[in-house]
């Protein structure tokens, strides 16, 4: 990665931790999904709201790092729209790029790009797929 494409990444990041997209729960999802990152202490919350098997709408609460927050924010644009099970199965490639899969990343997900610069701190990964996480446990809610 060339030094100004490192730079334009961390630039990319910085933003979307500070300014995360879709960072308001949503008021009556469909969908719930809570995820843990121990051994950074980072904990977020997912909700969605379907139009059928797309997603509609996403909510994403992260208390945690920055890499966490850009992640999820990063994440939540990425997935808006498309199937669930569509957007299960990016998470796994995004997961298997991360951990250093030969894998490349899928186009739909080039905008997450600026986070392979985390593949670099092992320790951090886990924050990169957080989100991800959550969006694979999804499961319905039980109306009473």
């Amino acid at each position: 990665m060339t030094e100004d494409a490192d730079t334009l990444y961390r630039e990319v990041i910085l933003e979307h931790a500070r300014h995360p997209r879709n960072a308001a729960p949503l008021e009556h999802p469909h969908r719930r999904a809570r995820a843990v990152n121990p051994l950074c202490g980072d904990e977020l919350e997912l909700t969605l709201t379907m139009d059928g098997e797309a997603i509609r709408e996403i909510g994403i609460q992260v208390r945690g790092c920055a890499i966490a927050q850009a992640a999820a924010s990063l994440m939540s644009k990425a997935v808006k729209g498309i199937a669930l099970s569509e957007a299960q199965a990016l998470g796994r490639a995004f997961a298997d790029h991360m951990h250093g899969d030969e894998t490349s990343l899928p186009a739909e997900l080039d905008g997450l790009r600026p986070l392979e610069a985390v593949k670099q701190h092992r320790s951090r990964i886990n924050c990169t797929l957080l989100a991800w996480q959550a969006l694979g446990e999804a499961a319905p809610l039980v109306e009473k």
